[in-house]
């Protein structure tokens, strides 16, 4: 939704542009998603064989769970001998699987650094074009987006006047990643490399200047401009919306949810989780749907929830997409008090959000204010300043 509100900025600031694309990503995209007649699209395959190999194992090697004996009144001897044989199948399989598991890593080693990317890196370094760029944006994720750049600048096969870097998610300081210093080292090549670098976090923009300091002065914020403006369709009860993941290593969602409970309102929680909540009648709890699926619920959902990270700076990017919506949105923060403080300074300006700290009774206080304001028509208008035409021209203009 991201990478497409930055095309559609492009295009509505009067520019040319040309689309660099995992040719599978066509088959996946969600029905809601635009395809840009104005723009030229160059698509290259994505899936290794490798992985086509690894489902075909994975079809043929099915994990058999243990058989049972259903008979309870057989005799102890025959169940004895049964689980035996049970079990020695069992550990033949496991072993031909162990086998062939290392033998695929043998014949297909991982990439550490691209692992997920390696085949459309290949594929798409082929691409050539004599024409020179006034501007070339990478946009991650993947971070192979930027090393695609970065070898066909090096190989004479893409010119431009500026190449700027747009990292929704650091890569080594990534909340779900690992501290590897080999993803350390690429970062920094990359960074390096780019004209200039821009973040959707002001928060994370300060950690990863302290991170590289050499790269710090081509280091800008820059916010995650929304895709569409949808119409607020007020429902005839109360109802709150939570849509995103959370994991417990990166969100603690049981304040809010416990407030839910509480308040007597109505709910929507979507995402996937480490946790296991329970729904009730008024309550619905689902894992990840499609984005048509989650647009017809949110279209019923009278206030929107945004949920900041534990840590890191890191933001949600649904914030954004929520701030094109004429509904209240409940921003709860978490994070260290300098992180919460940051982070409230930025968006508050806009005077658009009901803020209060990731605790049931404060979540709690602030649902009976938004419920009182809506009682009285108080009206809600989309954050101009997040609009795609806006943010991309303040990318052009710099």
């Amino acid at each position: 939704m991201s990478h497409n509100a930055y095309v559609q900025g492009l295009l509505e600031n009067g520019c040319d542009v040309d689309i660099l694309m995992a040719e599978d990503s066509w088959g996946q995209k969600d029905s809601r998603l635009p395809v840009w007649n104005q723009a030229q699209y160059y698509c290259y395959p994505s899936t290794a064989m490798q992985d086509k190999i690894r489902i075909w194992v994975r079809g043929m090697m099915p994990v058999q769970a243990e058989e049972k004996r259903t008979n309870a009144d057989a005799p102890n001897m025959s169940v004895l001998n049964m689980s035996t044989d049970s079990a020695s199948r069992e550990s033949a399989k496991a072993r031909l699987r162990a086998e062939m598991k290392h033998l695929y890593y043998k014949c297909f080693p991982n990439d550490p650094l691209y692992p997920s990317n390696r085949v459309w890196l290949q594929k798409a370094s082929r691409f050539q074009n004599a024409y020179e760029y006034d501007l070339v944006v990478s946009n991650s994720s993947p971070a192979a987006s930027h090393k695609l750049v970065q070898l066909l600048l090096q190989s004479g096969r893409l010119f431009c006047k500026r190449w700027v870097q747009i990292w929704e998610d650091p890569w080594y300081a990534d909340l779900y990643g690992g501290r590897d210093e080999a993803v350390f080292q690429e970062e920094h090549a990359l960074l390096c490399a780019a004209t200039e670098v821009y973040y959707v976090s002001p928060l994370t923009l300060e950690y990863q200047k302290e991170l590289f300091p050499d790269c710090r002065e081509k280091m800008k914020h820059i916010p995650l401009p929304y895709l569409e403006y949808s119409e607020d369709k007020r429902t005839a009860q109360m109802s709150f919306g939570y849509f995103g993941d959370y994991y417990s290593h990166t969100r603690n969602l049981l304040p809010f949810y416990q407030a839910l409970r509480e308040s007597g309102c109505s709910g929507n929680i979507y995402g996937d989780s480490d946790l296991k909540l329970d729904s009730s009648d008024r309550i619905t709890v689902s894992s990840r749907v499609t984005l048509d699926v989650l647009s017809e619920v949110q279209a019923k959902t009278g206030v929107l929830v945004h949920l900041c990270n534990l840590r890191g700076g890191q933001i949600p990017g649904k914030i954004y997409h929520y701030s094109a919506t004429n509904k209240p949105i409940l921003f709860i923060l978490d994070g260290t008090d300098a992180e919460q403080t940051l982070i409230r300074s930025y968006f508050e300006q806009f005077n658009r959000y009901y803020f209060c700290e990731n605790k049931a009774n404060t979540i709690l206080t602030t649902m009976k204010q938004i419920c009182e304001d809506r009682s009285k028509f108080v009206q809600y208008a989309p954050v101009e300043a997040f609009s795609p035409k806006v943010v991309v021209g303040q990318l052009l203009n710099r």
